[in-house]
């Protein structure tokens, strides 16, 4: 596994760090560093600041220059993280993590999460919600209270596509004595995306609990992992909300799905919403373009789609 780690705030970057370096002894990831210097809009003359930067930077020796300065600084120049590619760019914080993420084929971008105020909240003043609205792939975003492996994690499943990959990859990246709750909402009104209708079918056919059957078979959990299944009714969010109050875990997992244009407006994504909070580390799996095949490692019709 390939992951970006993306540092942005030097509070952050302790427990972001200290995840990809768990990551990469327990995992074997490849992790490759960037420390990204936010010059937006809000920021003067930011074209030229750029540039300037820029142009700084095309000098190997200001390059060089500037990564050694700050590697101390983030405590990366010990050890195999010593090792790991590391550089500084500039610009618009989330575009710039993505396009990071895209030119090094990242599979992962692990990144710092902050709780916001209510009204950073409400603007969407956040920069995990915009990579995780915007990446191609998946996004795990660490709470300073997360210093390794999370040991504890609630998925949040409706047997679509998107939850299946939330709830592979999540097991794939927690401790493996991982206590795992696998939660499913019963919503009055559920939402209309090719994923979740699919999901829903397959509830239908095989019922609730086989299809909780069938995914754990399908996760191949290590025998020192724990796996709960929980079923509660209500709206998603308030219910993710809820339970995750209840028992406080290290990290919740959600898949991202398309949505139609007004359903986005009217009620936002479950992912992005669960995110806003900044209570809890996140990992958020994205959708995956033109893909309409069944729900991967569920029976459908009797078969386990692989």
């Amino acid at each position: 596994m390939n992951l970006l780690l993306a540092i942005t705030d030097d509070d952050l970057a302790p427990a972001t760090i200290a995840v990809a370096e768990a990551l990469h002894k327990r995992r074997n990831a490849k992790p490759s560093a960037v420390y990204v210097i936010e010059i937006g809009p809000s920021v003067p003359e930011a074209g030229i600041i750029v540039a300037q930067f820029e142009e700084e930077l095309r000098n190997p020796q200001a390059l060089a220059k500037q990564v050694d300065e700050m590697r101390p600084v983030l405590h990366l120049d010990s050890g195999a993280k010593a090792t790991w590619p590391f550089e500084i760019v500039a610009g618009a914080v989330g575009r710039e993590i993505v396009e990071a993420a895209r030119k090094k084929g990242s599979d992962l971008i692990v990144m710092g999460l902050n709780r916001h105020a209510a009204m950073s909240r409400a603007i969407g003043n956040d920069t995990a919600r915009e990579v995780m609205a915007i990446a191609g792939v998946p996004v795990l975003a660490v709470r300073p209270q997360l210093a390794g492996l999370p040991a504890s994690v609630v998925i949040a499943v409706d047997f679509s596509r998107a939850s299946i990959r939330a709830a592979r990859l999540a097991c794939q990246i927690v401790d493996d004595n991982c206590s795992v709750r696998l939660l499913f909402i019963e919503s009055d009104s559920p939402r209309e995306t090719t994923e979740s209708v699919e999901g829903l079918q397959l509830i239908r056919s095989k019922g609730v609990d086989e299809a909780f059957r069938d995914l754990i078979h399908a996760l191949d959990p290590p025998a020192g992992m724990r796996i709960d299944t929980k079923v509660r009714r209500g709206k998603p969010v308030e219910e993710i909300t809820r339970f995750c109050e209840e028992i406080e875990p290290d990290l919740v997992a959600v898949g991202s799905q398309h949505h139609r244009f007004l359903d986005r407006l009217l009620l936002g994504s479950v992912a992005r919403s669960i995110a806003a909070e900044g209570r809890w580390s996140m990992l958020v799996t994205p959708p995956e373009r033109g893909d309409h095949t069944p729900p991967s490692g569920v029976s459908v019709n009797g078969r386990v789609i692989l």
